[in-house]
């Protein structure tokens, strides 16, 4: 078998199981929002011994922060003369690394319209 063959049995062997996950996905969706609606009318908070404790909770804000609007912040402070301000937030940037991965962009299916 050719390389791009196996190239192509395996994305396929992919593109089959992303479907899969796909439909178990929206199937647990489904799932979690009846059973949200069961404990909702439970009183919020359900405790099935040995097994789980299911509870509805809160909504919440999480607050995050622009980072590319920080960096141009940073670059026009150091431009006013403000350097000492922005070293300060500038030593507040973390990094974290990640492993390079393979990246698949499927191909838009087109449209009877678009093939003729």
């Amino acid at each position: 078998m050719s390389n791009a063959a196996q190239i192509a049995t395996l994305y396929q062997t992919i593109a089959t199981v992303d479907d899969q996950i796909a439909n178990l996905n929206a199937e647990r969706e489904q799932a979690r929002t009846a059973l949200s609606s069961l404990i909702e009318a439970a009183g919020g908070k359900v405790v099935l011994d040995g097994i789980a404790t299911m509870e509805i909770t809160r909504p919440t804000v999480i607050a995050s922060y622009d980072r590319a609007g920080l960096e141009d912040l940073v670059r026009k402070l150091i431009a006013n003369g403000r350097a000492g301000i922005a070293e300060m937030i500038a030593k507040q940037r973390k990094e974290h690394h990640r492993a390079g991965s393979l990246r698949i962009t499927k191909v838009k299916a087109m449209t009877e319209h678009e093939t003729h």
